[in-house]
């Protein structure tokens, strides 16, 4: 995926929510938006905040995540440069039912609420919002159902192939901390699972790069198939 996006009408015309609309309307989005920089671990907003924008990301990683009544964070997910978030407010209310962070130093375009309130006077732009909201419904659901039925090593190999494919060596550009978010364990019991996968000669891991067996992978993904 490419890692940094200078022009925001590059993402809109590539992303599936957007790519299709009149040029009219993306000229509309470009101009009235604008440009945020976010240092690593600032807060782009917090759960329950009252918001009246949402994002697109051009370059960095921003983490998308809720809280536990015991002050632990549950991951959602994490948002690459090209993808959109918060978009949330534009239903129902306009308050973040999630957190945002900036993982890393990032640059965000922000659109205003209301801009996007004015463009539901086209019947095309509704049909692409409407289709995307349930895909993000989908993926929430999803993301319960994938913490509650597979162990630690299952949502390795599940993170693994959807975000990056089975293949004999992987180009990995989230940290193994990142990762441990992302499927819901700790650091450490993922950690443990990763010098376990290399003793028996699965996996191993050197900085970007991991080399990986991909019949052992591909026999985990295949067998949660049809479970």
């Amino acid at each position: 995926m490419k890692e940094i996006f200078n022009d925001p009408k590059e993402i809109f015309n590539k992303s599936l929510f957007f790519g299709g609309l009149s040029p009219e309307i993306i000229d509309k989005l470009e101009k009235r938006g604008r440009s945020l920089d976010f240092a690593k671990d600032e807060i782009i907003f917090f759960e329950g905040d009252r918001g009246d924008e949402f994002f697109f990301l051009l370059s960095g990683l921003v983490r998308i995540y809720k809280s536990t009544d015991s002050d632990k964070e549950v991951v959602l997910r994490y948002i690459k440069p090209g993808e959109m978030f918060g978009e949330v407010i534009l239903f129902d209310s306009p308050i973040y039912p999630v957190n945002a962070v900036a993982q890393r130093d990032s640059v965000l375009f922000a659109i205003k609420r209301q801009l996007f309130l004015e463009l539901f006077g086209d019947e095309s732009f509704v049909k692409f919002f409407v289709g995307n909201l349930f895909k993000k419904m989908r993926h929430l659901a999803d993301r319960v159902a994938f913490l509650n039925a597979y162990d630690v090593e299952e949502r390795f190999f599940l993170f693994i192939n959807e975000h990056y494919g089975l293949k004999s060596v992987v180009k990995i550009d989230l940290s193994k901390a990142e990762i441990a978010e992302a499927i819901g364990t700790l650091p450490e019991t993922l950690s443990r699972l990763l010098s376990r996968l290399k003793s028996r000669g699965i996996i191993e891991w050197d900085k970007e790069e991991m080399k990986l067996d991909i019949d052992y992978a591909a026999s985990v993904v295949e067998r949660l198939k049809f479970e």
